[in-house]
């Protein structure tokens, strides 16, 4: 009866639809910052860098989800793509930088790092991992760990961090976003 062809015609159509759909890439940002404690002319090692501001980084990403129709199931992988430190009048007091991120129960992954801050350049970007970051994403709680040489400025020093991660969802999330 007319109830076999619309069987097979509704399997036909299927892989079309989830091709249709496929990945969904969007991106989330957040800017945050804090202030590096000048030591004045004594001269301290500087042993660590306050990235607190991106510990909300989680809400920006999960609000970017909710936007787009992706639940954290759907979450294909999580990267990284930009850190930029913004200082004036330079970064020149840090020497090295490495970036780690983790979540609940999710080993550390080193995202970003950087080994050259010249004197009067006021931005530098770090080299990127490349390394996902999608188990911390999906744990639900994001940890920056900044491991970092260098001496402290003499004068404080208003620090800018600028992140970007580039977040990709099954079509599952995709189809879901497209067909409510």
């Amino acid at each position: 009866g007319p109830g076999v062809v619309r069987r097979g015609m509704r399997r036909s159509l299927l892989p079309l639809l989830l091709l249709g759909c496929g990945l969904l890439r969007f991106s989330a940002e957040s800017t945050s910052q804090s202030t590096v404690e000048g030591a004045g002319l004594l001269g301290q090692v500087l042993s660590t860098l306050d990235f607190t501001g991106l510990d909300d980084f989680e809400v920006t990403i999960a609000d970017e989800m909710a936007d787009q129709g992706v639940e954290p199931g759907d979450l294909e992988s999580v990267v990284v793509t930009e850190i930029t430190l913004t200082a004036e009048p330079d970064l020149s007091f840090i020497e090295s930088l490495e970036i780690y991120v983790s979540g609940p129960g999710v080993d550390e992954v080193l995202v970003a790092s950087a080994h050259n801050f010249p004197e009067g350049q006021a931005e530098v970007a770090l080299t990127m991992s490349g390394k996902p970051i999608t188990e911390a994403v999906v744990a639900g709680d994001i940890s920056w760990r900044a491991e970092v040489t260098g001496s402290a400025p003499v004068d404080d020093v208003e620090l800018e961090v600028y992140v970007s991660v580039d977040i990709e969802a099954t079509a599952q999330g995709a189809c879901r976003a497209a067909g409510g």
